[in-house]
């Protein structure tokens, strides 16, 4: 887990957010930043050639990719929908060069019940709407994923419920995950909850010293619960930017605690949007927001803080070399990529060339959104581009 880490998380968990921001911001000139360069950006994966987060081109070709914990993970499980972490240097025209991805889930755990819109994973309401990537493995969309399956989700932590960015199967999984913010706090008995689960740790288990009532942390438990229902707890920790200072920072997340504009959280965020341009405001808890501003000691502060419609996906932008073509279903995959391309619409704009030049070996870029099931993409534009 990166050191740096370690001042956001107590200031977070004392959960006094506009004293932490007071302090920080006059330990930093009343607001001037103190020369931190490069950027730091959260969100989910929209689109690849690079990948996309918050609209900007990441080329993460050179950068070391990680689980939340810190330890390495391969480029493939950079997948869309995948909420991701970036460190980069400035961002220029849209576009910066990754020197650090981490991959952050929100939840691992069994599937409990499911239902049309609903998945429900240890306990947890997973929210499921036209945004959310299901892996294609689920035949058939949120259908395919079978009561007493372990799977991995993806997506925006609001008080009651996850509202998913992407599920895909975990059957492998040797530990479950929780991640939200602490209520209830028994230090004495060892006791706390998230949302409606009950946890248990002893003193001795890493980063429990970090526990605060309102922190916002992820919490990694055995794949049973106790005889009293209780997780039992084998790690505590989050990620996020640190105590950093970043001339550029961008998150997207859901207000998990709000004081004030110039005091709330969004999920591990402290952000001051006290000189902020909002959009779509009021800001309250349980608003989904695009945050865009710079780090100062950790703390977002904000320039622009726009609310948004949770059921408007993303427009998704897929960019390389077809590397394989099933003509009679009318799909394909990009080199590298595992998802997959619907042509199938009637409604599709081509560029520079018609649907008879799709070809292994083409190099293309493809506008579009998830199908109804989530489990591809449907090309609404496909542009062709030089070999």
């Amino acid at each position: 887990m990166d050191r740096c880490l370690v001042p956001r998380g107590r200031w977070l968990q004392r959960g006094v957010w506009a004293l932490a921001v007071g302090l920080l911001l006059a330990a930093c000139g009343g607001g001037v930043g103190t020369g931190g360069t490069g950027a730091f950006a959260s969100g989910p994966i929209t689109g690849f050639g690079s990948i996309i987060v918050d609209g900007v081109h990441f080329d993460e070709s050179m950068a070391r990719i990680e689980a939340d914990d810190g330890t390495g993970r391969d480029r493939s499980e950079l997948r869309l929908g995948t909420m991701v972490e970036v460190q980069s240097d400035d961002i220029r025209d849209g576009a910066a060069t990754a020197t650090q991805v981490r991959i952050a889930s929100a939840l691992i755990g069994r599937v409990d019940s499911v239902g049309a819109n609903v998945v429900v994973v240890n306990g947890v309401t997973v929210r499921v709407n036209a945004g959310t990537v299901i892996d294609d493995r689920f035949v058939g969309g949120v259908g395919g994923i079978a009561v007493g399956q372990v799977v991995e989700v993806y997506g925006y932590v609001a008080p009651t419920e996850i509202v998913a960015s992407r599920i895909e199967p975990d059957n492998g999984a040797s530990a479950f995950k929780f991640r939200g913010n602490v209520t209830a706090l028994d230090a004495r008995l060892g006791t706390f909850d998230i949302g409606s689960q009950h946890f248990v740790y002893s003193a001795t288990v890493s980063g429990s010293d970090e526990l605060r009532i309102g922190a916002f942390v992820r919490v990694i438990v055995a794949t049973q619960p106790d005889a009293q229902g209780r997780w039992v707890v084998s790690a505590v920790g989050n990620t996020g930017p640190g105590s950093s200072n970043r001339d550029q920072a961008k998150a997207r997340g859901v207000i998990t605690a709000f004081t004030s504009n110039a005091s709330f959280a969004v999920g591990g965020f402290v952000v001051d949007a006290s000189s902020a341009q909002i959009e779509g405001g009021p800001l309250a808890a349980g608003l989904r927001v695009e945050v865009e501003g710079r780090l100062v000691a950790g703390v977002l502060v904000a320039a622009k803080v726009a609310v948004q419609d949770p059921d408007t996906p993303d427009e998704i932008d897929l960019r390389g070399v077809i590397a394989n073509l099933d003509a009679g279903a009318k799909v394909f995959q990009i080199s590298g990529r595992a998802e997959r391309v619907s042509y199938a619409r009637n409604d599709i704009v081509y560029d520079k060339g018609t649907a008879a030049d799709l070809a292994p070996g083409r190099r293309v870029r493809v506008t579009g959104q998830l199908s109804a099931d989530g489990t591809l993409v449907e090309a609404t534009s496909i542009r062709f581009e030089g070999n």
